[in-house]
């Protein structure tokens, strides 16, 4: 009798998180957060091409930008940020500039500016700081997609 109950217990359990999952899944996408850390052009170009699909398409979208990733966003961005990305001759700094003109909203973490001795002053038109509060609520609200990179 033992057995059974544990074996019942656990279908149960796993009817549960398969009803839970199908519950997520069918929630209707309202935004995206992408949060973007990686170093390398070529993620952070695959991460700005979906990004942009995704406002081209009528989603919200909001990019942070933390760590290395932070440095696209200066007014004086890496080189690499301007080296042609194949097949489609963009570059991440392009790629950027049509999410922000699509409506995406582009903030550096809270803590990447103090950690690099810099200011507001160094980041490009239209790039913000994030709030840790903000952030929050958003990667925890029903309907927001995550994707990092």
């Amino acid at each position: 009798m033992y057995p059974s109950r544990v074996l019942g217990g656990l279908l149960v359990a796993l009817a549960l998180t398969i009803t839970t999952g199908a519950a997520k899944a069918a929630d209707p996408v309202k935004s995206m957060l992408v949060i973007l850390t990686s170093p390398e052009t070529e993620t952070q170009a695959m991460a700005l091409v979906l990004a942009n699909q995704a406002a081209r398409a009528g989603t919200p979208v909001n990019l942070l930008l933390c760590g290395p990733a932070g440095d696209i966003a200066l007014r004086t961005p890496p080189d690499a940020a301007g080296k042609v990305v194949t097949p489609k001759g963009m570059t991440v700094l392009s790629l950027l500039g049509g999410l922000k003109a699509k409506g995406g909203k582009v903030d550096v973490c809270a803590i990447y500016l103090p950690n690099r001795k810099l200011g507001a002053e160094a980041l490009a038109d239209g790039i913000g700081i994030a709030k840790p509060p903000v952030i929050a609520a958003e990667m925890t609200a029903p309907g927001t997609r995550l994707a990092t990179f």
